[in-house]
């Protein structure tokens, strides 16, 4: 019983430590709210093809955030939300957030994103992706 609870209470420490700490230029706020509107809901594929899943675009202007490379972006994408009759494009919703890590995102892409060649319209997968902790209408 003790070799259980030692890693989870060690798991459980640690992420409380590491989501109390934040750095002074640190983009994801564990306590602010951020407003954005809705601009689209996408239907993604995992690698096979398979696995449908909703992600939404979100335009959080004046905020930026950083995507691909460093480039900032006034739209995130996010894979929190459901595409239910709760939220519809040009909502404007009431938000905290969590950035994503570009390396830790999400890799399900839209049909076209999968098979364009050469290269995807600009901000196509170079998007910041947010895991949204809490949503308010």
């Amino acid at each position: 019983m003790k070799a259980v609870s030692l890693p989870a209470l060690a798991t459980a420490s640690w992420l409380t430590i590491s989501s109390g700490c934040q750095k002074g230029g640190d983009a994801s706020p564990a306590s602010d709210l951020t407003s954005g509107r809705l601009v689209k809901v996408e239907t993604t594929l995992d690698g096979t093809g398979q696995n449908p899943r909703p992600r939404w675009r979100i335009d959080v202007a004046p905020l930026s955030l950083a995507g691909y490379q460093g480039t900032l972006y006034q739209q995130v994408k996010t894979f929190s939300l459901p595409a239910t009759a709760d939220y519809q494009v040009g909502q404007t919703i009431t938000f905290q957030y969590q950035l994503v890590p570009y390396a830790q995102q999400t890799p399900w892409k839209t049909g076209y994103e999968w098979n364009a060649v050469p290269a995807m319209p600009p901000g196509a997968t170079a998007l910041p992706e947010i895991t949204l902790i809490d949503t308010y209408k």
